[in-house]
């Protein structure tokens, strides 16, 4: 026979335990292939994932010029596009990875008292829902329906725009052609370009756009300021790994080819790209780290599989000696199958590991993204087949150079000093590394932390469980009991018992830890994604200011489950505050607010809205009935009222001369349409001057369009005067007309305002009060004004919703009348505008809003948001984790299997033995069964104690949601999560091991002794 014939005849003859070896050997290489297979998966995941939720118009390109005649601006789209197409045309990487671009000219016009865009967009007819005709045609425009509603409008019309700046340019009549409202305001197609905004602003009332599908229509005017652009989407599925690199180049290419040209080339994709670079790059630091220890074990596996495969033919590599076999010829003869079974698994387990990978891209990572098969894939799985072998030679050359005597003992060795030696070393080693790990728990050494634990662990549980199991014999053969003898003489002379504990040990501990760190980082993921959100969705929409989304949102959701949120960012001591202004009546209904109840929530709002008098709103006309008893000689004096439009900076409105006695004074108010608001009262000289005066008025009643208000004249603090600045004194005296006296020369009016918020407005403070005490109960700070605002410090917080840890939050109807009395919000760069929306908000809001006039920018909600970061760095490192825990534990099971199966005939015949000598096969099996329950166990027990222990002490320094943001301070509370699913799939793969084990051990019958068969 030959050699070959030999192999493959004794691993049929041995199939049982070369299916386990072969196993192993899969596992060992799948192990291998799962890393560099995985991280490259993960990065190209993280990739595409942080592409697709960036904003088209960030990853994007657009190519273009703003500017009058003499500027690229007016050059021909198709003259843009010519020289576009041939810098693309030299770089195929670029241009295979931009979409079809979208031509777009606008230009700002003004018609019928209403500011708004003119403006050009390719296939823009399709994006509209039109009532009439596309205006193909020169001449011709398509006004929104909402435009057309406010100054009744009709297809046929005709309309006078003007072109360019005010006192300049040009009229130019145009045609309607029909009547549009966009069928998705929010699409990716309109970029970032808002044609939507109708309504009011600080310049007067805002109108949609106007579209126009000729171009020559928009360059009519030479002094019209034209924004000519092509915008050119990303095609982000097809980005891949390598080519971030060329796309950075390609981009700094086309910009100074077209830099000639007068045209700019912006987008914002490479620093959308550096902020993915962060997450892969500690995909890439992370993964291998988290390998080694799998790697490690596996390796050892193959060490003690070989060591024990080839211990157990010690009788036939003797006998092959004693018939005259060569050393090399009884080594090939003592290694050939297992080193056959390991070349064997290497196809397997690379297919394997390749299959697991893309079974978690599909599950775990973001769509359209596969395994690539690449040659670190095939250089780990060489690496594996090398390190196989490697362990192989290692492991049998001690047995193989044991003289023929020593080969036929049946009773196995003692450990020598060399064992003791070597764990002494693995302990200095684990030692050492977890003194610089626990050093700096955020490097990547600190993911070493729990097995090198658990190695130390498993070799301490090895020995204890050696000197537990000699005591014990000693103590059942005093007291001659049968079972715990039987037991405790396996486990005291079988070194393989203690390896297999190390192995568990530190399998259990792998998994345990990786289980632990995911539940945890599953929890701080919600609550993370719960505190960045705020409610369970939030769109950011544009808004003309904040009176406008209040109404926006009362009419989109009647029934109260969304609020509108204006926020706001200052500064204070060099770091930024983040002010929120909200509805405090939705609040507790529409924020999810972690830590705090509804009623806590509810509570809070309250405190935030105490009582204060309604503003007194005005129709178009305004009449006071004043008595001014007696009047100066010198000089004459006006009343007037301080109104205030919504959005619009107050303007004072002059209802006439104060003459003596009882009359009433009116004005008109242009422009009010019953959401203007009286801010006050003003008495000042009809000319100017800084003339001292004393003057004494009882102001009786006010009307709007012949309705009384209700100014509350007799209610105490109701009117105050408004600080003077210059030495005047205004004094104010309820009753049942508002007695107002006005004495001294400062130059400015004298005003009496109507109060209708608190005196300092009420808020929830987060950190320390932004004033030179921290924990001062009141402080001064710019609100929604550029004046400094009053605040007292309602309660306190660790950290508000969608706002951080240093942020202030106030009601925000006060908040918008404060800021009103001198200013106008609706030119207010400094606000953002959002709606928050609770679970029962209508799911349709984003379109309800869109019909309001509310354009919706952006759309987030905890449910993605959450998604989102398990598609992070963190997330999926633990992903390989878990992986690598899983392998681990199968790699036990099969060391379990294995050594149950190695010297199976031997243990067979001792126990068919011991049925002869009267044992009963019941104590047989109770006592194979106490010895599992022992070798199993204790490496359970201490496996699981070192990974959760770890967790607990390595994961708040280790980022678990975001790169380079530690966990900090967590809370782990048991629920059904990975932790105790995969306590229970190990329990119950263990459980099944040791049924095996009793199975094949029912074979111990005492036709074995037959000849003495063994």
């Amino acid at each position: 026979m030959t050699a070959w014939t030999v192999m493959l005849r004794g691993i049929r003859y041995r199939a049982g335990r070369s299916f386990v070896v072969f196993l192993l050997a899969v596992t060992a290489t799948t192990a291998a292939v799962l890393t560099p297979a995985y991280s490259r998966a993960a990065q190209q995941s993280v990739l595409t994932d942080g592409l697709s939720a960036a904003s088209t118009d960030a990853t994007g390109l657009t190519v273009g010029a703003k500017g009058t005649k003499d500027s690229a601006a007016y050059l021909d789209l198709a003259e843009i596009r010519l020289a576009v197409n041939a810098a693309l045309d030299q770089d195929s990487l670029l241009d295979q990875r931009l979409d079809r671009p979208v031509a777009a000219i606008d230009t700002e016009v003004t018609y019928a008292e209403a500011g708004a865009k003119l403006a050009y967009r390719q296939d823009v007819c399709a994006q509209l829902a039109l009532d009439g005709a596309c205006p193909d045609n020169p001449g011709e425009v398509a006004v929104s329906k909402r435009t057309a509603d406010a100054h009744h409008l009709k297809p046929g019309d005709t309309i006078s725009v003007h072109l360019g700046p005010p006192g300049a340019g040009k009229d130019k009549s145009f045609k309607i052609s029909g009547l549009y409202s966009p069928k998705d305001a929010d699409a990716a197609y309109w970029g970032r370009t808002a044609y939507f905004s109708a309504g009011s602003d600080g310049d007067g009332e805002r109108a949609d756009s106007l579209f126009s599908l000729t171009e020559d229509d928009l360059r009519a005017e030479p002094s019209a300021t034209l924004s000519t652009r092509l915008e050119y989407p990303l095609r982000d599925e097809r980005v891949r790994l390598d080519d971030v690199a060329g796309l950075r180049e390609s981009l700094r290419t086309l910009s100074d080819k077209l830099r000639g040209r007068e045209l700019e080339v912006t987008t914002t994709l490479p620093a959308v790209l550096a902020d993915i670079d962060t997450d892969q790059t500690a995909i890439a630091r992370t993964a291998p780290v988290i390998a080694v220890p799998l790697l490690l074990l596996c390796w050892f596996v193959l060490f003690l599989l070989v060591a024990s495969l080839t211990e157990e033919r010690g009788p036939e590599i003797a006998l092959a000696k004693l018939r005259g076999y060569p050393a090399s010829r009884a080594a090939r003869f003592g290694l050939g199958e297992v080193l056959l079974l390991i070349a064997a698994a290497v196809p397997v387990g690379l297919l394997a590991g390749l299959g697991l990978v893309e079974l978690a891209a599909s599950a775990l990572l973001a769509p359209g993204v596969d395994v690539e098969v690449r040659w670190p894939v095939f250089a780990a799985a060489g690496i594996a087949l090398a390190a196989g072998v490697v362990a192989a030679l290692l492991a049998a050359r001690a047995t193989l150079a044991r003289p023929v005597l020593a080969l036929l003992r049946r009773v196995p060795e003692r450990r020598g000093w060399r064992a003791g030696l070597a764990e002494g070393v693995v302990v200095a080693l684990a030692a050492a590394s977890l003194v610089a790990a626990v050093g700096d728990r955020a490097s990547p050494l600190a993911l070493l932390a729990p097995p090198l634990l658990a190695l130390v662990l498993g070799i301490a549980a090895a020995r204890l469980l050696g000197l537990w199991s000699a005591a014990r014999l000693r103590l059942a053969r005093r007291r001659g009991r049968i079972v715990p003898l039987l037991s405790a003489a396996q486990l005291s002379r079988r070194p393989g018992g203690q390896r297999l504990v190390v192995v568990l040990t530190v399998a259990v501990a792998l998994l345990s830890f990786a289980a632990t760190a995911w539940d945890v980082a599953a929890r701080a993921r919600g609550d993370v994604a719960e505190d960045a959100v705020g409610a369970e969705r939030v769109y950011t929409v544009n808004a003309a200011h904040p009176d406008a989304l209040e109404a926006a949102v009362a009419k989109a959701d009647p029934g109260k489950h969304s609020m509108a949120v204006v926020r706001a960012s200052q500064r204070f001591d060099n770091a930024p505050i983040e002010l929120l202004g909200v509805q405090t009546d939705r609040l507790a209904d529409v924020a999810v607010w972690r830590g705090h109840t509804r009623e806590q929530v509810g509570g809070m709002a309250a405190r935030l809205h105490p009582a204060a008098a309604e503003p007194l709103r005005l129709g178009k006309e305004l009449t006071a009935e004043v008595t001014a008893d007696a009047l100066p000689a010198r000089p004459a004096l006006r009343l007037a009222a301080i109104v205030a439009n919504p959005g619009q900076p107050p303007r004072t409105v002059t209802l006439g001369a104060l003459a003596k006695g009882t009359r009433s004074y009116h004005a008109a108010l242009p422009g009010c349409t019953g959401d203007c608001r009286l801010i006050g009262l003003a008495i000042g000289r009809a000319a100017g001057g800084s003339e001292p005066f004393a003057v004494t008025v009882a102001v009786r009643s006010l009307t709007s369009d012949g309705g009384p208000l209700a100014p509350g004249f007799d209610l105490a603090g109701r009117w105050q005067a408004r600080p003077s600045t210059a030495g005047g004194t205004v004094t104010v005296r309820a009753g049942a007309a508002l007695g107002v006296d006005v004495s001294g020369s400062d130059p400015a009016d004298a005003v009496v305002e109507h109060v209708d918020t608190p005196d300092t407005l009420p808020a929830v403070l987060a950190g320390g009060a932004p004033t030179d005490d921290a924990r001062a109960a009141a402080f001064s700070l710019p609100g929604f004004s550029d004046q400094p605002q009053p605040f007292t410090v309602a309660a306190r917080a660790d950290s508000l919703p969608r706002a951080g840890h240093r942020a202030v939050m106030f009601d925000l109807d006060y908040a918008t009348r404060m800021a009103e009395r001198t200013s106008s919000l609706a030119d207010n760069g400094n606000l953002r505008y959002e709606v928050w929306a609770g679970a029962g908000a209508p799911a349709d809001l984003a379109a309800r809003l869109g019909a309001q006039g509310v354009q919706v920018l952006s759309t987030e909600s905890i449910d993605g948001y959450t998604g989102r970061l398990a598609r992070r760095a963190p997330a999926l490192g633990l992903w390989l984790y878990l992986l690598a825990g899983g392998a681990a534990i199968v790699l036990a099971l099969g060391v379990v299997l294995l050594t149950a199966y190695v010297g199976v005939r031997a243990r067979l015949y001792e126990l068919a033995a011991l049925r002869v000598a009267g044992v009963r096969s019941g104590q047989l099996r109770r006592a194979v069964f106490r010895e599992y329950r022992a070798l199993l166990g204790l490496p359970l027990v201490v496996g699981l104690a070192a990974g959760v222990v770890g967790a607990l002490v390595m994961l708040p320094g280790v980022p678990l949601v975001t790169v380079g943001e530690p966990a900090g301070s967590f809370s782990y509370e048991p629920a059904l999560g990975a932790l105790p699913i995969a306590l229970g799939l190990t329990v119950l793969g263990l459980l099944g091991a040791v049924a095996l084990v009793l199975r094949l051990l029912g074979r111990a019958t005492p036709l074995r002794l037959k000849d003495g068969a063994q």
